[in-house]
């Protein structure tokens, strides 16, 4: 199953998102970077003091102030560079946070694609961080607390780059010349933010893509606060104390000129910025099929379902030969595969997949016009990410699982590879973890993985607290999804971290036909969630197999849908002593009444029951609140201002029973949160949170005195356990 499902599914089961565009007015703790100020001044000589360091090991503050290219997390997403035109150049936007500021510095950077030992040159430095959206049940446009990617496009004579950049709380096409020192100008001055964007074949215009409904539908909700707003299905409490814009949203695409003129955009111009490919068409390709493209040579390929009429199924590789023929991989050789790219000449088709074990593996393959089947290129566990053709080399972001994310050049015949441009370049001083993969079957037969993580220096024989993070495994150990508990952090303090990768659906769900179908079939006996649970306990199990692990003192993260899974895992087993949540909770009362009427009957249209007379009935082996008393393990939740109220009945019930459970709101945070000195308060504060109850351990600074008192107060009296400074 691809990200996407685990994602949509994930969305549909946690109402956990974040507020919709526009968002009500920031506190008065909202970050600088809201402005589009610059702080890249504070952070340009980190690497410098990183190399100078003589503690190597990986602190929560190196953590938080890793420089990313694109996301900062390995999933699908769009190209985070742009080539030049003529293939030699590379341009990319490089983001640091600074927590101390509560800023982010970003830099335009551009640099040969070959040449070795090359520097890259700065061509634009600040802008604000520029947070993406997504469509979430009945709200067309939620803000995201993830990064939107910024793709630099060259204009076609390659002597200006255009790129999105937020200044004075709008998002316009900016652009800067490849040549000279002259600043960044704004390209676009659209009323309403840019979505994307592409440059004319003459380069002289920008076709941009926006969404001007929204702001109207926003103008509208604030003339009816007025006279008061009906509570309907635009509201959800835990995102805003007003209507959210629902309804229609539609893309409008317009065409600037340089000199400021402004007028729609003829169907030839659109097709620039949606990348639609008029000779899909033409071939009378199936409906459905995915990544189609054309050679030169006048070949078409695409990928395909190999069970069209269900929701998830395998995938197929189709390439149709100039003359008409047609070849199919159908086997697993091909299943996967996510991009498509033709060589120059039309003569082979490279594909990018995921494979392997769960789909735990990346791959690269070859296939020449007039062979039966791709040969191997690469297969990797290391995340490929915004890949791009250059020549015979395959351009992409590359990131390991304690490596970050650095520009590479794979070479198409060898596969060997090439680093480009690390934006992290003292990261290999610092000493690492040890990581193994671990692959099994759950009980109900689907494949499954998790990653071991044992701390730098573990010696043979001894064996440390475990910490599980959820709930993907992919590219480098950062934070878990969401980012928010500190794997290399937790290891460099003593913790082994099992990152466990939430499995795919069993084959009863994946059978489904339609996501009603999907949802209902997961909600069935909580079906899912017990499939989910048997991958856990197996990663476990093999974890303490290896005998670094101290079964007696183990510890579970969650955050979205890793929340539903600890959950789950503290109320059905007694393998965890100790639980942080990034987000809390699904469960019986706050979840459907926080997340608003429209998902209270969507929530009842995939299975679930609200207020119904056989609502505890349905919730019984899920809820927190309904087991509160056979639940005894503290749990520390930090959560968005945003989506708090969601977990108040957990929280409640916990603190009536004088259970050991803190609940941290985090001020203009959405889901995912975004702003940097939160992301270091976390980290830190999580790590905190196991030491104390795994380890016995304090950070006895004065600045930690009264959340330790806190603490101290949780475990009651007498308690026998020695707390020890260090």
């Amino acid at each position: 199953m691809g990200t996407a499902l685990i994602v949509l599914m994930a969305q549909a089961a946690l109402p956990l998102a974040t507020p919709a565009i526009p968002a009500s007015p920031a506190s008065p703790t909202t970050p600088a970077t809201l402005a589009g100020l610059d702080s890249c001044a504070d952070l340009d000589g980190l690497d410098s003091q990183r190399k100078s360091r003589a503690d190597l090991h990986i602190g929560a503050l190196d953590l938080a102030t890793i420089a990313d290219i694109g996301r900062s997390d390995p999933y699908e997403s769009p190209s985070p560079f742009g080539l030049s035109p003529d293939g030699r150049q590379i341009a990319f936007v490089v983001r640091r946070a600074d927590p101390h500021t509560n800023t982010f510095c970003q830099k335009l950077m551009v640099m040969p694609v070959d040449a070795q030992r090359a520097l890259p040159r700065v061509l634009d430095r600040g802008g604000a961080f520029i947070r993406d959206t997504f469509q979430l049940r009945n709200f067309p446009a939620i803000a995201a607390g993830y990064a939107r990617v910024i793709t630099p496009k060259w204009s076609p004579d390659g002597r200006t780059i255009a790129f999105l950049k937020r200044v004075n709380e709008q998002t316009q096409v900016w652009g800067v010349q490849t040549i000279g020192k002259a600043a960044a100008r704004p390209l676009t001055a659209l009323p309403e933010d840019v979505d994307d964007f592409a440059w004319t074949p003459d380069g002289a215009r920008i076709v941009t893509a926006s969404r001007p409904a929204l702001g109207k539908a926003s103008a509208r909700i604030a003339e009816e606060a007025r006279s008061g707003f009906v509570f309907d299905d635009r509201f959800s409490p835990q995102f805003s104390d007003r209507p959210l814009p629902t309804g229609p949203m539609p893309v409008v695409y317009r065409v600037s000129k340089l000199d400021g003129a402004i007028r729609d955009a003829t169907a030839q111009e659109v097709a620039l910025v949606t990348r639609s490919n008029a000779d899909a068409g033409k071939l009378a390709i199936p409906a459905g099929a995915m990544g189609f493209t054309l050679s030169s040579a006048g070949a078409a390929a695409w990928i395909e379902s190999t069970a069209p009429a269900r929701l998830i199924a395998p995938t197929k590789l189709v390439m149709r030969m100039p003359g008409g023929s047609v070849l199919t991989c159908s086997t697993a050789t091909c299943d996967g595969a996510r991009h498509l790219w033709w060589s120059a000449d039309g003569r082979v088709l490279y594909t990018l997949q995921k494979t392997g074990w769960g789909q735990s593996q990346t791959a690269v393959l070859r296939w020449q016009i007039g062979a039966s089947k791709p040969e191997l290129v690469l297969v990797t566990q290391d995340a490929l990410i915004g890949c791009a053709l250059q020549a015979l080399h395959l351009v992409c972001a590359r990131e390991g699982a304690t490596q970050p994310r650095r520009l590479v050049s794979i070479d198409l015949v060898t596969g060997h590879e090439r680093t480009i441009f690390d934006p992290n370049p003292a990261w290999g001083s610092f000493h690492h973890a040890t990581v193994q993969r671990l692959r099994f079957r759950n009980a109900y037969g689907v494949q499954s993985y998790a990653d071991l993580v044992t701390p730098p220096g573990h010696k043979s024989g001894e064996k440390h607290p475990l910490v599980v993070v959820q709930y993907g495994s992919d590219g480098f150990l950062r934070g878990g999804t969401g980012d928010e508990v500190p794997v290399a952090v937790l290891a460099a303090n003593g913790f082994a971290v099992l990152s466990f990768a939430r499995p795919d659906f069993p084959a009863w769900v994946m059978e489904a036909t339609s996501e009603r179908d999907l949802r209902t079939r997961n909600r069935t006996d909580w079906l899912d969630r017990r499939s989910v649970q048997s991958s856990l306990e197996m990663a476990v199990a093999r974890a303490i197999a290896t005998g670094t692990v101290d079964a007696q003192r183990m510890g579970i993260s969650g955050f979205s849908d890793g929340t539903s899974t600890t959950q789950w895992a503290l109320i059905n087993s007694a393998l965890f002593k100790v639980a942080s949540l990034g987000a809390c909770c699904e469960d019986i009362m706050s979840y459907p009444l926080a997340a608003g009427p429209f998902f209270e009957r969507f929530g009842r249209d995939m299975g679930y029951r609200f207020f119904e007379e056989d609502a505890p009935a349905f919730w019984k082996p899920m809820s927190l609140v309904l087991n509160a008393d056979k639940v005894d393990v503290p749990i520390l939740i930090q959560t968005g201002d945003s989506e708090y109220e969601a977990g108040l009945d957990v929280v409640s019930a916990f603190r009536k029973r004088g259970k050991a459970v803190e609940l941290i709101v985090l001020d203009n945070e959405p889901h995912f949160k975004w702003q940097p000195a939160h992301r270091l308060a976390i980290y830190a504060r999580a790590v905190d949170w196991f030491r104390f109850w795994l380890l016995a351990k304090m950070d006895c600074s004065p600045a930690k005195q009264v959340q330790y008192e806190r603490w101290k107060a949780m475990r009651g009296a007498p308690d026998p356990t020695v707390l020890r400074c260090d």
